[in-house]
């Protein structure tokens, strides 16, 4: 039986993996918080760039539209360059989706924490 080496296993990594590793992660934090529906939840990994964005002025189409500029800039860079090996490719992918699921995390329990400090008193 071949087992094959890992340069070899890693020799091609799609670019819908790429995205996956970036999507995937902020998608399913926003599930567990059960922010919304299945759009929501796809377009979760632009709000931890969206949402500072949105604090310091921007209307929040304008906030998504930059942000997802900003990372759709930065995944085409990352998925085109060749000095990068793949396993290098998808080691960034994966830290930066797990990244902006923290981020989106803290941004959930903030959110939380300010609705209950400004709740009415029963």
């Amino acid at each position: 039986m071949y087992i094959p080496t890992q340069e070899e296993r890693y020799s091609k990594v799609a670019r819908l993996t790429l995205l996956l590793c970036v999507i995937i992660p902020s998608g399913i934090v926003a599930w567990l918080a059960d922010v919304g529906d299945l759009l929501s939840c796809l377009c979760a990994f632009l709000w931890p760039i969206a949402l500072p964005l949105d604090y310091a002025g921007f209307n929040q189409v304008a906030a998504l539209c930059i942000s997802a500029l900003v990372q759709g800039i930065a995944f085409f860079a990352l998925a085109a360059t060749h000095r990068l090996s793949a396993k290098t490719k998808l080691t960034i992918a994966i830290t930066w989706g797990m990244l902006f699921a923290l981020l989106l995390r803290i941004l959930i329990a903030y959110a939380v924490w300010q609705s209950v400090l400004n709740a009415p008193a029963s």
